[in-house]
């Protein structure tokens, strides 16, 4: 079974803000999924990211892989950051 981080999971993990993770998810620096207007991160995924010295391209980094619209997702528009955190747009 895979193992799906929260954006404040994620954050906490690499010691980073949530702000900084938003900002990556926006700007399609890491690897995330989108399920219905939740923004969620594969553990397998996010290891292969840092072991790839996190870079920027994450379809080379996994494989070519769409990652963000293999699970019926598709990387957001910036209107659907406004239900990351219940609608509250002051925190991206």
């Amino acid at each position: 079974m895979e193992i799906y981080l929260t954006i404040e999971e994620l954050a906490a993990m690499l010691k980073l803000s949530e702000q900084t993770i938003r900002r990556y998810v926006l700007n399609k620096t890491v690897p995330y999924r989108k399920i219905k207007k939740a923004v969620r991160f594969r553990l397998s995924e996010i290891e292969k990211w840092i072991d790839g010295g996190c870079s920027d391209n994450v379809e080379d980094l996994l494989g070519g892989e769409k990652t963000n619209e293999s699970d019926g997702g598709s990387f957001p528009e910036t209107s659907d950051f406004e239900n990351i955190d219940g609608g509250n747009k002051e925190i991206l």
